[in-house]
């Protein structure tokens, strides 16, 4: 199966991530855009969105990079980041249970088809995996060293 093991998109708790990355990052938000339709472009309002991107400045090692973010009804979640060079991502995916993979789960850097398990834990509101996931970032984008990224011990 796929992300969200059939659940809807979940708009709310987009919005909600959305909203928590631009009061803690600020000015580093570049642009902020929405997939309003499973194949439509990025557009700058969230009509119905299904994913919204999220640019930010400066990135961890470039001038900046961005996030992908995703969330359905079922609490299955997508963080992608990616910048030249870079491409992480944090995500639950209930389906994992099945496959052998964790459902809370990190593909890192180094490879990103691997399924670790995640220092976010589970359970929590868009609101808090936000949070969470933003410290990551940020402790790597202070230190320049993306192996801390999946290091922190139940961050936030």
């Amino acid at each position: 199966m796929a992300m969200g093991s059939g659940s809807p998109i979940d708009q709310d708790a987009i919005l909600s991530a959305v909203n928590v990355l631009q009061k803690r990052l600020g000015d580093c938000v570049q642009k902020v855009r929405y997939k309003n339709s499973r194949n439509g472009p990025y557009e700058e309002s969230p009509i119905t969105p299904r994913e919204a991107r999220v640019t930010i400045s400066p990135g961890i090692h470039q001038k900046g990079g961005y996030f992908d973010i995703q969330w359905w009804q079922n609490g299955d979640y997508k963080y992608h980041y990616r910048e030249q060079g870079l491409e992480f991502r944090f995500g639950r995916e209930a389906d994992n249970a099945t496959s052998g993979h964790p459902v809370r789960h990190f593909h890192p850097p180094s490879d990103p088809s691997q399924h670790l398990p995640s220092c976010i834990d589970s359970g929590h509101p868009p609101e808090r995996v936000t949070l969470a996931v933003i410290s990551c970032w940020f402790a790597v984008a202070e230190a320049g060293d993306p192996s801390l990224l999946n290091s922190q011990n139940n961050p936030p």
